[in-house]
């Protein structure tokens, strides 16, 4: 978790604990687009990623339906 201007933004670390994933794996699933980005906040000069409560529901669905289609092939 990170704060920025006294609020808190979830990162991939964060994510990827309540995807059951490493962050490593997070990435990896953002870069293959088996899950989309998420949203960015401005850190200083940096964008860091956040991970919002909406965004890891919706991820959860997205890798349900991607293991269970990576299952039966």
């Amino acid at each position: 978790m990170i704060i920025v201007d006294g609020r808190k933004y979830s990162t991939s670390v964060d994510a990827a604990a309540k995807l059951g994933v490493s962050a490593k794996t997070v990435r990896s699933y953002i870069v293959k687009g088996v899950v989309p980005a998420p949203p960015t906040v401005n850190y200083g000069v940096r964008m860091i990623r956040h991970f919002p409560p909406e965004y890891i529901a919706r991820a959860k669905r997205m890798l349900e339906k991607y293991m269970r289609t990576k299952k039966n092939i």
